[in-house]
């Protein structure tokens, strides 16, 4: 419970733009909720175990794998993340490159777990509709729970924000509407793989010259898997074509594609299909505040002036959106 003097946000989205914005409100002294359909939260900054025959498991970052910093606002988060141990350069030799890239130390959904930690999060919480009622804000759930606060932020992927939209009846105008309609997201299919040896893949990762196979990554070398535990990222033109197809046809593909560095044979296997992995398009600004009776804005990493110059960045874009969106809403509330 809140007092009345107290300002409120709630958050639908518990990805890093999410985390990032309710942080930013929750340091100065707004109440925030945030609700996330998932089971664990962060969005892509996913991680997972696969159970191995013989008893031990192998641990995955399947959605994003690295992130560099260009931006001095996303650089003192960063700073503050390495001193505190969430995060570490990878590989380590990074550091002395042109470019230094990132991971989460234990594992990329272990930076989420370290921002969620002091704030009021709700995973496996899926909003059906929003509304605005009285002075508040409310979103109601598909278990036909409420949650009410006095301002709204929506940090999901566009095409989900619009089908929110259409099932809570909110009117859009037509040149929000257009503009947002215009964001379209590259697929990825990832497959995460249980080997029965060591692989041949580099401690860095791998991106590769393929028609399937966009990335590999050896989990173990990363150093958050005990046991060799390999990640396949399939190309956005692969993952569209196999969208549908069955899993032991995806799996298939893009195994056979990746036996030149695996090195050992696949014990194990799953499949997920990330809809929403990187926007091709942007919006044009680092968020949208929507016409209405009280502070409500959208946010993400579609949310940019322009498209990042490589995927890498794309982090850092959903990163100062979610600084934007809520330096907009405490101007608001």
């Amino acid at each position: 419970m809140t007092s009345q003097a107290q300002p409120s946000c709630l958050i639908i989205g518990g990805g890093i733009t999410g985390l990032i914005a309710g942080t930013q409100l929750q340091n100065t002294d707004v109440a925030v909720t945030i609700l996330d359909k998932g089971r664990g939260i962060g969005g892509r900054f996913a991680t997972r175990r696969l159970a191995h025959p013989n008893g031990s498991k192998g641990q995955f970052d399947y959605g994003m794998q690295r992130f560099e910093v260009s931006d001095r606002r996303f650089q003192a988060w960063v700073e503050q993340w390495l001193a505190e141990d969430v995060v570490v350069p990878w590989p380590e030799t990074s550091a002395r490159s042109a470019i230094t890239y990132y991971r989460g130390r234990l594992s990329n959904r272990s930076i989420a777990k370290h921002l969620a930690q002091t704030l009021t999060v709700h995973t496996q919480t899926r909003v059906a509709a929003i509304r605005y009622q009285g002075d508040r804000w409310l979103a109601q759930t598909a278990q036909n729970q409420d949650f009410a606060a006095q301002s709204l932020l929506l940090a999901m992927p566009v095409p989900q924000i619009l089908e929110l939209f259409n099932t809570s009846v909110i009117a859009l105008p037509s040149e929000l509407k257009n503009g947002l309609e215009a964001i379209v997201y590259d697929p990825c299919i990832a497959v995460l793989a249980l080997l029965a040896g060591p692989s041949q893949i580099p401690e860095a990762g791998l991106q590769c010259q393929d028609e399937a196979l966009a990335w590999l990554a050896c989990n173990q070398k990363k150093g958050i898997s005990t046991i060799p535990a390999a990640t396949l990222h399939a190309t956005p033109e692969f993952s569209r074509t196999y969208w549908d197809a069955p899993e032991g046809d995806i799996a298939q593909h893009l195994l056979d594609a990746a036996v030149p560095w695996l090195g050992s044979p696949v014990v194990d296997y799953s499949i997920h299909r990330w809809q929403y992995s990187q926007p091709q398009t942007v919006y044009g600004d680092r968020y949208l505040s929507m016409p209405a009776p009280a502070p409500f804005v959208i946010a993400g990493d579609a949310f940019a002036p322009a498209l990042p110059t490589r995927p890498t960045l794309n982090l850092e874009n959903a990163v100062l959106s979610g600084l934007a969106a809520a330096t907009y809403l405490l101007e608001q509330i």
